[in-house]
C-alpha cells in the first residue's frame, strides 16, 4: 500500500491543536490527554534555512527523549545530511533539532534523539505491549487510537479497529480499521491502556478506512538495538544495502 506520506512543506500549525470531535470517545479523549505531552512532529529542512521539505509525526519511547517515527519521514536526511536538518515540534509549541541514531528500512522505522534532551525531560515514555504471551495482541475488533499530526493543522486522534495482521503483505504489517492521513506517519496506535499497538506508516487510497501499522514489537527491538548508537552524520546507502541483502539471505 501507498505509504502515509509526510505532509508537504507548509507553515508550522497553531501550538494548541483541537482533537476532532465527533467520532472520538471518551476513551479516545483520555488516550489523547494522557498521550499529549509524548508526541511530536518531526520537520526535515534544509540546512540552510527554514524551507521545509517534509513534515511528519513521532512520540517518546523513553524518559530520556528518545523517539520513534518512520523511516520516510526522515529519509531525505538519511540519504543528504549535508544539505538537511530535522527538528521537533510538541503540542505545547517547544521546539528543536534532532539527532538520527539508527534505522530500519524494511520496516520503515528511525528511532531519533534530541540535541538536547532537557525540553523533553519529565514527559515519560509511550509503553509497550507485551512483546508476547497473554495482553501481547489486542482481540480483533479491539478499539484502538491513531495519534498524530494530519496534514500539518494541528495534532489529533483517529479512532479506529484492531484487525490483526494484514493478510497477503510481504512484512508483518497491521491492519488498522481506521484513517490516516499524510502527515501522520510515524505517530502512534494505542490500545486502550494507552500502550503502544503500532506504529502509523500508510493507507490504501482506493478504499474506505483501510490503513496499516508497523508492530509495536518492531519498534520495541529498534529501540533495544539503538538506544546508544552514536548519530548518523552521513549518507546512509550503505546501511540500506548492507540491511538488504541481510533480508535476502536470510529469505
Amino acid at each position: 500500500p501507498p505509504a502515509v506520506a509526510p505532509s508537504a512543506a507548509a507553515e508550522p500549525p497553531a501550538a494548541a491543536a483541537s482533537v476532532p470531535g465527533a467520532a472520538v470517545s471518551g476513551t479516545g479523549q483520555r488516550i489523547y490527554a494522557d498521550a499529549r505531552p509524548r508526541l511530536l512532529q518531526v520537520r526535515t529542512l534544509l540546512k540552510t534555512q527554514d524551507s521545509q521539505s517534509s513534515v511528519g509525526s513521532a512520540f517518546l519511547v523513553t524518559p530520556e527523549g528518545h523517539l520513534i517515527t518512520n523511516y520516510h519521514v526522515v529519509s531525505s536526511y538519511a540519504l543528504a545530511p549535508q544539505r538537511h536538518r530535522l527538528v521537533y515540534a510538541t503540542v505545547d509549541g517547544r521546539q528543536g533539532p534532532l539527532e538520527l541514531l539508527d534505522f530500519d528500512v524494511l520496516h520503515d522505522l528511525a528511532l531519533l534523539r534530541p540535541v538536547d534532551p532537557a525540553p523533553l525531560r519529565g514527559r515519560g515514555a509511550v509503553p509497550f505491549r507485551p512483546a508476547e504471551g497473554p495482553g501481547s495482541e489486542p482481540e480483533r475488533g479491539a478499539r484502538i487510537f491513531s495519534l498524530g499530526n494530519p496534514l500539518d493543522v494541528g495534532f489529533a486522534v483517529t479512532e479506529g479497529a484492531y484487525n490483526g495482521l494484514a493478510e497477503r503483505h510481504y512484512l508483518p504489517t497491521l491492519f488498522f480499521g481506521g484513517s490516516l492521513s499524510a502527515g501522520m506517519s510515524g505517530g502512534p496506535a494505542l490500545d486502550a491502556q494507552g500502550r503502544l499497538v503500532g506504529v502509523n506508516v500508510a493507507a490504501r487510497r482506493d478504499g474506505e478506512q483501510v490503513s496499516f501499522l508497523v508492530p509495536g514489537a518492531l519498534a520495541q527491538a529498534l529501540l533495544a538495538r539503538g538506544r546508544d548508537a552514536k548519530p548518523i552524520t552521513q549518507p546512509v546507502h550503505a546501511e540500506i544495502e548492507r540491511q538488504l541483502l541481510a533480508h535476502q539471505a536470510g529469505l
